[in-house]
Order: structure tokens, then C-alpha cells, then sequence
């Protein structure tokens, strides 16, 4: 009876300690984020972009890989995204893969 006890705080205690976010939670958490990087590297206000859709796909560890659409001006952007998560800090990089 002790070691289930055991066993079953021990679990719970390995539970409880996993902080990273879900696929679902990054693209949540990290969508405005991208769109102010993107927004300052045109030198455009961050305002001024609609984020339409950004979804993730966990590839492998903490790689991660999506697409992330916006539109600006009257066209939409499709950037292609690359994401590091280790499970406190993100590191990007994003291109423009088309415009229409």
C-alpha cells in the first residue's frame, strides 16, 4: 500500500513539475509576437496587420514548424515559421513565402 501511495505522489509530483505549453498554447502565446516582429522589420505599425491564422505542428523534441497568415494592406501574407521551445523561451524565424 506504501509503495502506491508512493508511486502515485511521485507521478502526480512529475505532473505537476511539466510547464511547457501545447501546440495550441504557442500559437496562442507566441501569434502577436511574431506579428510585432514581422511588423518591425517592415517598419510598419503592428496595428496595422490582421492576424488570420497561425498553426503549429510539433515536428520532433522541440522543434516546431507552421505557417502563420496575416494580412496588410489589402493582401495576405503567408509566412512560412520555425520554432525552437524548450519550454521557457522561444526562438524564430519566419519568411515570406507569399503575398496576393
Amino acid at each position: 500500500m506504501k509503495q502506491k501511495v508512493f508511486n502515485f505522489l511521485l507521478l502526480f509530483a512529475l505532473i505537476s513539475c511539466d510547464t511547457r505549453l501545447t501546440t495550441s498554447e504557442i500559437e496562442e502565446d507566441l501569434g502577436s509576437s511574431l506579428i510585432e516582429s514581422i511588423s518591425e522589420y517592415y517598419d510598419v505599425s503592428y496595428s496595422d496587420f490582421d492576424l488570420l491564422s497561425f498553426d503549429l505542428v510539433h515536428d520532433e523534441g522541440n522543434k516546431y514548424s507552421g505557417i502563420l497568415e496575416t494580412q496588410f494592406d489589402e493582401m495576405t501574407q503567408t509566412f512560412s515559421i520555425e520554432l525552437l521551445y524548450d519550454g521557457e523561451t522561444y526562438l524564430y524565424e519566419w519568411e515570406l513565402i507569399d503575398e496576393k
